[in-house]
């Protein structure tokens, strides 16, 4: 089956390092056809690792109602929902991805479809990944955590137990929570910043504590 990955900058290269990780040790391949990219990005017509890099209307206009896997390789919440909605028909695929070096209880964290949980993660028990959530590189979730779809864990993310991440959240690098708090959707925590409560007022929160800045 055709996989299209959509996207072509870095973090869709670590996907599709991650991708190749995954086959190395997968009896079933994951074989990747095409990069997907808007109409207007600078790397269009070229290539990465000879998979041509096309644009979304050929993508739009040639493979939409066929059946295939699609990833999101997208780093932004907004923008990975935003393609999400564009793209969706009841034959297109979206297979979760997970670097062979995360480390997780397999009968406790359920994960949805779309996710990517990246190389050295860390989650440890009665977790709840929803739909096309993204855990990146070296960040660590604790016990009861429920991730809200789309949401998206940067590089090196602390997130400790009982925490609840509503929909479309986004967490910069190094960011920490504290246990049983919970973020509201569409919020934005800056890199390096300390949540210590509860936030409920969606907006962007920095520093430590992590306060609104906008």
């Amino acid at each position: 089956m055709k996989t299209f990955i959509f996207g072509a900058s870095g973090h869709a290269k670590e996907v599709f390092w991650t991708i190749k990780e995954i086959n190395e040790i997968s009896e079933e391949k994951i074989v990747v056809d095409k990069f997907i990219v808007a109409d207007n990005d600078p790397s269009l017509g070229s290539s990465y690792d000879s998979i041509a890099i096309i644009s979304e209307s050929e993508y739009l206009e040639k493979h939409k109602n066929k059946v295939h896997n699609c990833i999101l390789a997208i780093g932004s919440s907004k923008i990975r929902k935003i393609i999400f909605n564009k793209i969706y028909s009841k034959n297109t695929l979206f297979p979760s991805l997970i670097h062979p070096s995360a480390v997780y209880d397999k009968t406790s964290v359920k994960i949805g479809k779309g996710v990517y949980i990246g190389p050295n993660v860390t989650m440890t028990i009665d977790s709840n990944i929803d739909e096309f959530v993204h855990i990146n590189i070296a960040s660590t979730i604790s016990h009861d955590a429920q991730i809200g779809a789309f949401t998206t864990i940067s590089p090196g993310v602390h997130i400790a137990g009982n925490v609840t991440l509503e929909e479309n959240v986004f967490l910069g690098v190094n960011a920490v929570t504290i246990e049983r708090i919970s973020i509201c959707s569409n919020t934005i925590i800056g890199a390096g910043a300390v949540v210590t409560k509860t936030i409920n007022d969606a907006g962007t929160y920095v520093g430590i504590p992590a306060k609104k800045i906008k």
